[in-house]
């Protein structure tokens, strides 16, 4: 391959920071072959299709973002492991014969955020306070998971890490900052300890491998 194309669909748009993994992990393992991706954004569409319809967001992203490969996110949304195969049946059951061999599922448990708890400077840095010198708290990789609301834990934590109060703090985009949160990671490697990963790059390392013969 020449050049890798891909796009990723996602649960929403805050989800769009699952494409700094995407990037990481191709650029990891595919060095020598460019990439380039673009996530499929729907917002701003007159009928956008409906979250969890899966044929009519691919339908759309055909039109919109063409690709040589699809990424479809769908969080697990608990801690059973079970889930994540799940979770990829309910996304592969609805795709048409030609994209199954080109469609590869991300299922994390519970949801993205936990993937982005790995990384005490990328949080500081993202909270804009790199001198925050308290513990984070943040669990070991293997712990990640087991971590009930992990959308509230890193949304808390950006915000008690600012150091920000009052109006300041109200203000403060947490969004933006989780997306911060993943451009300040340069290093996922160490998400390979988790079977939901490990499920997404050898999906990722089969379609890669189908594409090129």
């Amino acid at each position: 391959m020449e050049l890798i194309r891909y796009t990723l669909i996602a649960d929403g748009s805050s989800d769009k920071a699952l494409m700094n993994i995407i990037k990481w992990l191709l650029d990891d393992l595919y060095p020598k072959i460019p990439n380039i991706g673009s996530f499929a954004d729907f917002r701003n569409l007159q009928h956008p299709p409906k979250k969890g319809d899966i044929k009519g967001q691919i339908e759309y992203t055909k039109a919109l973002y063409p690709f040589d490969i699809l990424f479809y996110h769908r969080d697990a949304e608990a801690n059973n492991k079970n889930i994540v195969d799940d979770r990829i049946s309910e996304i592969i059951k609805h795709l048409d014969e030609d994209l199954l061999p080109k469609t590869i599922c991300i299922v994390p448990i519970k949801m993205m955020e936990n993937w982005l708890l790995l990384d005490d400077t990328a949080i500081k840095k993202a909270a804009g306070n790199r001198n925050y010198n308290k513990s984070l708290g943040l669990p070991s990789v293997n712990g990640i998971e087991n971590i009930s609301e992990p959308k509230v834990f890193l949304h808390d934590l950006l915000k008690n890490v600012s150091g920000l109060k009052g109006r300041q703090l109200k203000n403060f985009n947490v969004h933006q900052a989780v997306h911060l949160v993943a451009e300040n990671i340069t290093d996922f490697s160490s998400l390979r300890q988790l079977s939901a990963f490990n499920k997404f790059e050898e999906s990722l390392k089969t379609t890669i491998k189908n594409l090129s013969q």
